[in-house]
């Protein structure tokens, strides 16, 4: 099959014309809090798991709005600097993940935390 032959993918529009699904900022928010909570305890892995899951996800979406956002700024600006670092580090975050398949408690903790910091960044660059 030729690169013409497929179909192009529909352009991206704006948050505000319904046609991209919105970010719930609000319940994005709660889990980033949830996540970074004072704790006197590690929570169970499970719901370490569970948090880098939805927070991963969350990301995501986030680095689609961020991509959009970016594309509409001119080249070689500020601003337009300051969303492909964020979203170039975001990214490297993610591709990061944890370590092995089953990593140690600490470790997964430590990285659901990075993932929660970069979440907050996000949201609030996004909230702008």
């Amino acid at each position: 099959m030729s690169s013409d032959s497929r179909d192009p993918a529909p352009p991206l529009m704006t948050l505000m014309t319904g046609e991209t699904p919105p970010l719930d900022l609000v319940t994005i928010r709660t889990t980033i809090r949830r996540a970074l909570q004072e704790r006197p305890f590690r929570p169970p892995a499970h719901e370490i798991a569970e948090l880098t899951r939805t927070l991963r996800a969350y990301l995501k979406a986030m680095l689609t709005e961020a991509q959009h956002r970016a594309d509409q700024l001119e080249p070689d600006t500020t601003a337009r600097d300051r969303w492909d670092a964020l979203i170039s580090h975001v990214l490297a975050d993610l591709d990061f993940g944890a370590g092995t398949e089953r990593p140690v408690r600490c470790a997964a903790q430590a990285y659901l935390e990075i993932l929660a910091r970069d979440a907050r960044f996000l949201a609030d660059c996004l909230d702008e």
